[in-house]
């Protein structure tokens, strides 16, 4: 693959507007990385090229739009976060709660959240779970309420708890109410500063007195205590205020 080669701002424009992506809150060398694979796997020139392709060719939007996004996923994906779940952030989230409210922000083809299902049920408190997956990609939710990984078919007892909803979660709203645990993992890693402080921000709003926000086992928060959160773990995060 050629270098990555740095995009002009009108470039840029041009690529967000025809993939529906804000392009600006991503790392400048994520995305030049992204669109210097995508003019190759495509055999165009250039961005302005690129931007046409994807405006006009479906296949070619979606498959962009899932390089920038970064679909990378799969059940039970590091599996020492969903062990610590099980044995300690689900417990402290619930406290004296009869209902746990889970939120999967980024929840790419679902398998996070149907990961957690599964953890819940085992634990015995899928029935009085709300679960929610969100994801800025259409094509991703699909996958989703499928619930078909592989050779695995997940049961229909389990994908009947989960609700899915497409959500920018840089532009659009938050999702109404406050939330026992938020799980936003290895989707800031790619945004530019501002972009991931911000998002933080809004996730740490709706995140319930005594919720615990969990992130990538990579992520942590510079400044946790001027969200109102303690740590619990070096990737997990309690609200306190």
């Amino acid at each position: 693959m050629p270098s990555p080669v740095q995009q002009s701002a009108g470039a840029l424009h041009e690529l967000a507007r025809a993939s529906g992506l804000n392009l600006l809150a991503y790392r400048e060398d994520h995305v030049n990385e992204r669109v210097s694979r995508a003019l190759e796997r495509e055999g165009v020139e250039d961005a302005g090229e690129l931007a046409r392709l994807i405006a006009t060719a479906p296949d070619a939007r979606e498959r962009f739009r899932r390089s920038v996004a970064m679909v990378v996923t799969g059940l039970f994906r590091d599996p020492e976060q969903f062990e610590l779940l099980e044995r300690e952030l689900l417990p402290l989230a619930a406290g004296a709660r009869r209902q746990l409210r889970i939120w999967s922000a980024g929840c790419a083809d679902g398998s996070e959240l149907y990961s957690v299902g599964i953890v819940l049920a085992q634990m015995g408190r899928l029935d009085s779970a709300g679960l929610l997956g969100s994801d800025l990609l259409q094509e991703n939710l699909a996958v989703a309420e499928r619930g078909i990984y592989g050779d695995v078919q997940l049961p229909p007892s389990l994908r009947a708890r989960m609700r899915w909803e497409q959500r920018d979660l840089l532009g659009d709203s938050m999702p109404a109410g406050k939330w026992s645990v938020i799980l936003c993992r290895n989707l800031a890693i790619y945004l530019r500063d501002e972009a991931k402080r911000r998002l933080h921000e809004r996730l740490c709003a709706v995140l319930a007195s005594g919720g615990v926000l969990l992130l990538g086992r990579s992520e942590r928060l510079s400044d946790p205590d001027a969200m109102g959160l303690e740590s619990v773990a070096p990737h997990a995060y309690r609200r306190i205020a």
